[in-house]
């Protein structure tokens, strides 16, 4: 195995336990070469320290993934001018103008709205009883909709816009035509709403595509290009993400009972479950792409300027270097340094919203459904083969529900 060019996602992939192949690497080909979907040869980093380098290092490179040529890990191609594919400056420049809107505190103003949503939909799921899926009544409608609100779009063209993001993140090859097809309705679909705002800036709502229409008229650096992307990628990465999220927190604790009932029991727990869950769950089955703008040599291995480099995640979050039992999931773990929303510059700008949208709907759950169990064995439960990965499905049965 110390020379094969792997096909990556593995064979293991899509799945709740371990992957073994991302183990054999980090132990023994922590620079490994493989084969994307897309049918280019990259290196693949798979150990903690490893993946918080290449992530941060300006050595590697996330604007250059978008320059002819280069490779790629899945079926759509990266959007140019958007803050995941530019490097510092032009990425600092891009992250200032929405950061207070992201930042910590501000982000935190939702958490009430969040929580009533939550308890909302946990109502949908007691009137449809057992067998209820909470992917289609929890983990999807509530990050659609505060997405929504958030970023300024329609909530009744939701139907329309899932499914072409849905398809965004797709790592099925049958699906390449479907993919691109997707992803040009929705950038046509941004660009007729930021079109739409341009044309009444004088009268601004409350949401971040306005507040970017307006610092564009007030003069900042901002193109209408920049803007399209900005919509784009924060209504895929928005939404898309903590669906997946969401549904398999929710089946990785319904897996152990014993780990539901102990956060039924204390509430307290959440925030560290909702971390150690973070990092113990398999969200994304390849790894966030660098390309190398200088020879660099990691662990004797020469990447050569051009190449691309997989950050795996996934692995990192394993890695015995850097967690004390790494495969034991621990909820009450301490110090959780997980690398779920990235690192460096392009650390995910939505992390705040992401956990307060899992402990919210997690909190929900825990109090309406304190039974809650799978209504099909953990084994059976349909995978989605996207680049952030998630259950296609989660049924349940609700044993005792509780008053709302």
């Amino acid at each position: 195995m110390t020379d094969t060019v792997l096909d990556i996602p593995f064979d293991d992939a899509f799945r709740f336990d371990p992957s073994p192949t991302f183990a054999e690497l980090r132990e023994n080909r922590p620079v490994a070469r493989v084969r994307t979907l897309a049918g280019a040869e990259v290196w693949l980093v798979t150990r903690y320290d490893d993946v918080r380098l290449v992530l941060a290092d300006p050595r590697f490179s996330r604007a250059a993934v978008v320059e002819q040529g280069a490779p790629r890990v899945a079926l759509a191609k990266p959007m140019p001018n958007s803050l995941t594919t530019t490097d510092p400056p032009e990425h600092t420049r891009l992250r200032k103008l929405v950061s207070s809107t992201f930042a910590h505190r501000r982000i935190e103003r939702t958490r009430p709205w969040v929580a009533e949503l939550s308890a909302r939909l946990a109502d949908d799921v007691a009137a449809a009883g057992d067998g209820a899926d909470l992917r289609q009544l929890v983990a999807l409608p509530l990050p659609i909709q505060v997405i929504c609100q958030l970023l300024g779009v329609p909530y009744q063209d939701r139907e329309q816009f899932r499914e072409w993001t849905e398809l965004g993140y797709s790592m099925r090859m049958a699906e390449k035509d479907l993919v691109e097809n997707a992803m040009t309705e929705l950038t046509a679909y941004i660009e007729a709403l930021v079109d739409r705002k341009l044309a009444t800036a004088d009268q601004p709502a409350d949401d971040l595509l306005d507040e970017l229409v307006r610092a564009r008229e007030a003069g900042d650096r901002l193109s209408q290009q920049e803007l399209i992307a900005f919509g784009v990628n924060l209504l895929v990465a928005g939404h898309e993400t903590s669906a997946n999220q969401i549904s398999s927190c929710v089946a990785t604790l319904l897996r152990r009972p014993e780990n539901w009932a102990r956060l039924v029991a204390d509430h307290t727990l959440v925030p560290s479950a909702v971390e150690e869950l973070l990092r113990f769950n398999r969200f994304s089955e390849v790894g966030q792409l660098r390309v190398a703008v200088e020879d660099v040599e990691l662990h004797g291995v020469l990447i050569k300027a051009g190449e691309g480099v997989m950050a795996a995640l996934n692995s990192a979050n394993r890695d015995p270097r850097a967690y004390d039992a790494p495969d034991e999931l621990r909820l009450d773990r301490q110090d959780n340094k997980h690398l779920s929303f990235g690192f460096g510059p392009h650390f995910c700008l939505g992390a705040q919203l992401a956990r307060i949208e899992l402990q919210e709907s997690l909190l929900a759950l825990l109090r309406r459904f304190p039974e809650l169990s799978l209504a099909k064995p953990a084994e059976e439960l349909e995978w989605r083969r996207v680049l952030v990965s998630g259950l296609a499905e989660l049924p349940v049965n609700l044993g005792t529900v509780a008053p709302a």
